[in-house]
């Protein structure tokens, strides 16, 4: 008996252009990742300290750095680099800095988890990033 199975088709489309950004001291973003934006990336995982913490001041880059992104379009979220608790950014200047500037924070998902979420967001706009769809928040 002869079975046919046909080829798996992608049940949604997720956006490619997600990457992972973790926070180093001593890194200037500037330097390390230059204008994501303009190299075609459209979303951006940034792994902050903490509950949301990062550099923030204008020689270190980030604050600076992050602006641009933010203006030139790039779709940012503020991951923790800790395992467990809360995600609060506005608890420090940076990351209420992050947040005004329009990047998305909160509730927790695990950096891998908030990757995979962007790219389905970006494919899908009219789905909130912030929206639980399989117990991922």
């Amino acid at each position: 008996m002869c079975v046919h199975v046909s080829a798996p088709s992608d049940r949604f489309n997720l956006e490619p252009s997600v990457i992972r950004i973790p926070i180093v001291p001593g890194c200037d973003p500037r330097l390390a990742y230059g204008d994501l934006a303009g190299r075609g990336v459209r979303g951006v995982v940034l792994e902050a300290f903490g509950v949301g913490n990062m550099p923030d001041l204008p020689q270190q880059g980030w604050m600076p750095w992050l602006r641009q992104q933010t203006k030139a379009g790039l779709q940012v979220y503020l991951a923790s680099q800790c395992h467990l608790g809360p995600l609060n950014p506005e608890l420090y200047r940076s990351g209420a800095m992050a947040v005004q500037m329009g990047v998305e924070a909160g509730p927790q998902m695990t950096p891998e988890c908030a990757v995979v979420k962007m790219m389905l967001c970006l494919s899908y706009p009219d789905i909130p990033l912030g929206l639980p769809l399989a117990g991922e928040l």
